[in-house]
C-alpha cells in the first residue's frame, strides 16, 4: 500500500515538474507530451493525485504521523524525479520495474 502511495506522488510530483515554467525540454510522446499540451489539466491531476496520496498517508499512519510521512516522501520522489528525469530513464518500463520489486519488497518484510 505504501509503494503505491509513493508511486501516485511521483506521478504528481512529475506531472508539476513537467508542466512548470522552468522546464525547457519538449516532449513528443506519452504522459509529459500530454501534460505540456494541457498545462491546467494536468496540473489538477497531479493537485488530486498529491491529495489522494495525503488521505491515504493519513488513513495508514494518522494525522501527524501521515502528513510527516507525506512530506517525506515527497522530498524523496522529488529527489529522484529532478535526479533521473534529465537522462531520460523515466519510461513507463523502468517505473513499473521500481514499483513492481518495491512492492515485492513490501510483501515480504
Amino acid at each position: 500500500m505504501i509503494s503505491t502511495l509513493y508511486l501516485i506522488q511521483f506521478a504528481a510530483f512529475y506531472l508539476w515538474q513537467v508542466t512548470s515554467s522552468s522546464n525547457k525540454r519538449s516532449a513528443t510522446t506519452g504522459l509529459a507530451a500530454y501534460a505540456i499540451k494541457n498545462k491546467p489539466q494536468a496540473r489538477s491531476l497531479g493537485g488530486l493525485l498529491l491529495l489522494a496520496a495525503l488521505v491515504g498517508f493519513i488513513f495508514n499512519w494518522g494525522v501527524a504521523s501521515g502528513i510527516i510521512g507525506f512530506m517525506v516522501g515527497l522530498m524523496g520522489v522529488g529527489c529522484l524525479s529532478v535526479v533521473i528525469d534529465p537522462f531520460n530513464y523515466l519510461r513507463m518500463q523502468g517505473v513499473a520495474a521500481i514499483y513492481m520489486c518495491c512492492v515485492l519488497l513490501e510483501m515480504t518484510i
